[in-house]
């Protein structure tokens, strides 16, 4: 027996102590997901034994039973409620998620601060201890009663596993968090920078190459892979979300079922044009009844196309979606819990300025803007003019004498 192999793995052990115990929290995942494996095969199992049971009942109550028997057969009473489909794949998606994020916040620490990270401290590793027992107490010794107990898991009992396996996942990931504030307090200053713009700005200078400026350290709201994608404008997607593919982050590992490459949603901005006078140049223009130039409403439906980038470009660590719009042109940002919320609220919030300058938002090609012109009434017909009265002008004669004027005036 090699034991100078084994005193190795015993004293890394014990320098590594944070590695090891996030690979002892990730395995304890893994082993949760085969126990939850094993008991829907068990209860796939135990379906088909009742249905082929039932089957040779109702054979046999078929052969000694008259017409009752029969009737009963035709009208069989509905089974048992037993848990819904989408109860069985929230437990195991949340189980497959947690440890991939464990793993990528450990692999990110790692990255950065190297050896020091995988030591870790006491605070640390006390917390992490308690979320490994917190984990195996609850989720494991379930699992394992259900498996060797032969006890159908009610409601109740998937929603005790999912909620423990979101506390076990959400301590973990703030005890690594709060590992890597510690080092970055402890790390030698870096030269200090020029105060940032009010306003969060990412456009690069006319003169120079463009720079990408990455978020703080503190600053996780986006996933690696979506941050990339919004500042690197010609980075192409992942394989993963191409046709066929299991639509799966490649930095996170969350999968992002609704960014499918076909699919797109449609959002519709009603944009009013400036009025304008609708009179030629001859100046033979139409009026209304005061006298004044009619005016032309013109509205315009401008309709703009969210697609798969665009998601991928809002989705967190979580595998919830962050608005890039607010990110970028408001004070607070928005995080949405699903991509019809995203939708839903990049529709009602954010105006058509916004969207044109999003470089993954196309803008579908719209007819010409409808005229529509204010209906008015007929012109009122002007009163006819009057014949030109005749004028009498006495004192006049037919020669043009004027009879009673003065002698002098003739």
């Amino acid at each position: 027996m090699n034991y100078a192999n084994m005193i190795e793995e015993k004293n890394l052990k014990k320098t590594f102590i944070l590695a090891t115990l996030c690979s002892t929290i990730i395995g304890t995942f893994n082993s949760s997901i085969g126990l939850w494996d094993r008991v829907k095969q068990r209860r796939r199992d135990l379906k088909q034994d009742g249905e082929i049971k039932a089957l040779k009942d109702k054979i046999e109550a078929a052969d000694k039973r008259s017409a009752d028997a029969i009737s009963r057969l035709q009208h069989p009473q509905p089974p048992p409620p037993q848990l819904r489909d989408r109860d069985r794949d929230e437990v195991g998606e949340t189980l497959e998620r947690s440890g991939a994020l464990i793993r990528r916040e450990f692999d990110d620490g790692y990255e950065r601060y190297g050896r020091r990270f995988a030591v870790g401290d006491a605070a640390t590793e006390n917390r992490l201890q308690a979320q490994i027992i917190a984990l195996q107490q609850t989720v494991i010794d379930v699992l394992q009663a259900a498996l060797y107990d032969g006890r159908q898991l009610t409601h109740a009992d998937v929603a005790r596993l999912v909620a423990a396996s979101n506390a076990a996942r959400d301590g973990s990931l703030d005890a690594l968090r709060q590992q890597r504030q510690r080092l970055m307090v402890t790390e030698a200053p870096l030269p200090r920078l020029p105060p940032p713009s009010p306003r969060r700005s990412f456009s690069p200078p006319a003169n120079r190459r463009p720079v990408v400026a990455l978020p703080a350290p503190g600053d996780e709201l986006f996933c690696r892979y979506s941050l990339d994608l919004q500042y690197v404008r010609n980075k192409p997607l992942a394989s993963s979300f191409a046709p066929g593919g299991d639509c799966r982050c490649p930095a996170c590992g969350v999968q992002l079922v609704a960014a499918r490459p076909d699919d797109f949603w449609a959002i519709t901005k009603r944009v009013v044009v400036k009025p304008h006078d609708d009179g030629t140049s001859s100046g033979a223009g139409s009026y209304d009844t005061h006298w004044q130039r009619r005016q032309e409403v013109i509205e315009e439906e401008r309709e703009f196309h969210l697609g798969q980038r665009f998601v991928v470009k809002c989705h967190t660590p979580d595998g919830e979606f962050a608005c890039v719009l607010c990110n970028r042109h408001r004070d607070a940002d928005a995080l949405c819990r699903s991509v019809e919320a995203l939708v839903n609220h990049v529709g009602r919030r954010h105006d058509v300025a916004e969207l044109e300058r999003e470089v993954d938002l196309f803008e579908r090609p719209h007819p010409p803007p409808q005229v529509e012109r204010a209906a008015l009434p007929p012109p009122v017909p002007m009163p006819p003019s009057p014949s030109p009265a005749r004028r009498d002008v006495e004192g006049l004669d037919l020669r043009g004498r004027d009879l009673g004027l003065p002698a002098k005036y003739r």
